[in-house]
C-alpha cells in the first residue's frame, strides 16, 4: 500500500541555530555549545517530519535562488520531498534566519530577516498532474493563504482533507476556515478582537464549521474539540534539550498520521509524542 501523500503549504528558510548556555546580555560576545545550519520554516520543517516518518511530501513554498536555496534543495532532494518552488526562476533569495536555542531553560529566541514578499502568484483552481497524485491533507501554515486559496478550495472540493498550522493569525484565515477540516493551533494564536485564550480560539473554530480544533500550549497539555466534545491530552514531562521547530515537528507527525486514519484525537496524540521526542535532542527528528 503506498504511503499517504500529504502537500504541505507555507514558508521555507534557512535557520542558522545557536545552542547557547543562556541567551547573552546586550553588547557581549560568547561562544555556542553548537552550531547547525539547516532548512527551516513552519511548512518545510513539517514536510521534512513528513518524509522522515515514511511519508509522500511534496513542499509548495517560495524557495528561488541565493546563497542558501541550494542547501534547502538537497535537503529536501535527500529525503524525496517534491518541491514545488513559486519563485522558481526569479530574484527572490531564500531568507536566513537566527535561532539562538538556551540550554538554562530550553527556549528561542529568532531573529528573522526584514520581511520580503516572496512571488506568490494565485495558484489553482486544480490539482496540476504533474505534481502527482494529489494529496489526501493539505496542511498550510498560514502563509499565502489568499494566493493558495483557490487550490485549497480544488482540494477541499476533491475530498482532500485540509488543515490549518495556525501558530499565529494570519490575514485569510476568516476565509480559510469554512474549508478546514481541522486547525491545530499554538496557544499565541489570536483571532482579531479576541483575547489570546485557548478555550476564545477553540469556540472560534468550532463557530466557523470546523469540526476538529485544538490548542499547543507548550510543555502543558493540549485542548481540543472534535465535532463539539471536548478533549485533553497531556504531555509526558521530560527534560527538553531545545524546543526549537517543535510544533512544525507536530503538524508534519499530525498530518503523516491524519492522512493515514483521519481519526483526530488519536493522530494528534501520536503527534504530540513525536514532537515531544524531537525536544530531547537537538534540530528535528522523528
Amino acid at each position: 500500500m503506498p504511503e499517504p501523500h500529504v502537500l504541505f503549504i507555507g514558508r521555507t528558510t534557512v535557520d542558522a541555530v545557536y545552542w547557547l548556555d543562556r541567551i547573552p546580555e546586550e553588547d557581549t560576545k560568547v561562544f555556542a555549545r553548537a552550531f547547525r545550519a539547516a532548512p527551516g520554516g513552519p511548512a518545510c520543517n513539517a514536510a521534512i517530519t513528513c518524509a522522515l516518518l515514511g511519508g509522500n511530501a511534496t513542499l509548495l513554498s517560495a524557495v528561488g535562488a541565493g546563497p542558501f536555496a541550494r542547501l534547502v534543495r538537497d535537503e529536501l532532494e535527500r529525503h524525496g520531498i517534491r518541491l514545488i518552488d513559486r519563485a522558481d526562476g526569479t530574484k527572490y533569495e531564500t531568507p536566513l534566519t537566527a535561532a539562538l536555542v538556551s540550554a538554562a531553560n530550553s527556549t528561542r529566541t529568532i531573529v528573522n530577516p526584514p520581511a520580503e514578499a516572496a512571488p506568490f502568484d494565485s495558484i489553482g483552481p486544480e490539482w496540476d498532474p504533474r505534481w502527482g497524485e494529489p494529496p489526501q491533507v493539505a496542511l498550510t501554515d498560514g502563509f499565502h493563504i489568499a494566493e493558495t486559496l483557490p487550490l485549497l478550495r480544488a482540494c477541499h472540493d476533491a475530498g482532500c482533507l485540509l488543515v490549518l498550522d495556525g501558530g499565529s493569525w494570519k490575514p485569510g484565515t476568516e476565509e480559510l476556515s469554512p474549508l478546514l477540516t481541522a486547525a491545530v493551533c499554538s496557544e499565541r494564536f489570536r483571532a482579531p478582537g479576541l483575547a489570546p485564550d485557548p478555550g476564545e480560539t477553540l469556540r472560534w473554530f468550532a463557530g466557523h464549521g470546523v469540526p476538529y480544533v485544538a490548542v499547543t500550549r507548550g510543555p502543558r497539555s493540549i485542548l481540543g474539540l472534535e465535532h463539539g466534545r471536548p478533549f485533553e491530552i497531556e504531555i509526558s514531562p521530560i527534560a527538553a534539550v531545545d524546543t526549537l521547530g517543535a510544533g512544525d515537528v507536530l503538524h508534519g507527525a499530525f498530518g503523516y498520521f491524519f492522512a493515514l486514519t483521519g481519526d483526530f484525537e488519536a493522530c494528534l496524540r501520536r503527534a504530540a509524542e513525536v514532537a515531544t521526542r524531537s525536544c530531547q535532542g537537538m534540530g528535528i527528528s522523528a
